[in-house]
């Protein structure tokens, strides 16, 4: 409850000037209940200040990237957010949900808040969010399409069904605020959009950046297969694209949800 508060509070509008208290303090709540639990290291608070540090630093990036002063930060960011995200950095232990029936990793969580917190704007009125729909509802509709065509054409959805699973809010919860935030901010927010400035001078910069971060997105995915790599790729591609058009990350984290939730009720 209290990191879902504090995922949620960071899109709340606050006066110019004043520090965002709230989110942080709430992020720190949730983090000394899991001290507390037995759940959270100290050690793990180590990785957690270094991630927030790069990712200070590294969002502070000039629109032109040159020089070699910025690599510490990137570097940084690359590396614990993988560590964590894929549970390799110790101190951390999973959360246990609903008697033990299921979990959720709270190394995961930590970097989606981190990355969602420090790394890139977030939309604050209705009027961003017309803006970035209007530049994006397109993909909305032809993504679906395209990599759903694939999942048949690969046979990923050989019997077809259509319901809801138990615990669906459950998966809904942690799918969204840990798995499509934490994905979206490192392959877009931070990958993507760092690679975009770096090759923005050159022919194809941005359509070069967006192609190898949705490739890299695919890697990432090897361990369900080659199939579910490619359709990891393509998914990719249509996030990228999103979040180049519309400039929100926003549109990135929901059409990624999108494509998760139509997969999983296909599927029930």
């Amino acid at each position: 409850m209290l990191f879902t508060m504090a995922m949620l509070s960071l899109w709340v509008p606050y006066q110019r000037g004043r520090s965002v208290i709230a989110p942080w303090s709430l992020f720190a709540s949730s983090l000394a209940v899991c001290l507390y639990q037995g759940w959270l290291q100290p050690l793990a608070l180590i990785w957690l200040i270094i991630l927030s540090i790069a990712a200070w630093q590294f969002q502070k990036l000039p629109e032109k990237v040159s020089g070699w002063a910025h690599y510490p930060s990137f570097i940084l960011v690359a590396v614990v957010s993988l560590g964590l995200a894929t549970h390799l950095l110790p101190g951390f232990s999973v959360i246990p949900v609903l008697a033990d029936e299921s979990y959720r990793n709270l190394d995961k969580a930590c970097v989606a808040f981190i990355l969602l917190a420090l790394l890139v704007p977030r939309i604050r009125n209705r009027g961003e969010l017309r803006n970035a729909f209007s530049q994006s509802w397109r993909l909305f509709l032809l993504a679906p399409l395209v990599i759903f065509s694939l999942v048949l054409l690969l046979g990923g959805l050989d019997n077809i069904g259509f319901g809801i699973p138990q615990h669906f809010w459950l998966w809904a919860w942690g799918n969204l605020l840990v798995t499509c935030v934490a994905e979206e901010l490192f392959f877009r927010g931070f990958l993507q959009r760092y690679l975009t400035l770096k090759w923005n001078a050159k022919r194809w910069g941005w359509q070069s950046a967006l192609c190898l971060t949705s490739l890299l997105f695919g890697v990432v995915h090897l361990a369900g297969g080659v199939e579910f790599a490619l359709i990891a790729t393509v998914a990719g591609l249509f996030y990228g694209l999103v979040y180049h058009l519309s400039g929100r990350i926003e549109m990135a984290i929901l059409l990624h949800f999108l494509i998760n939730l139509l997969y999983l009720l296909l599927r029930s």
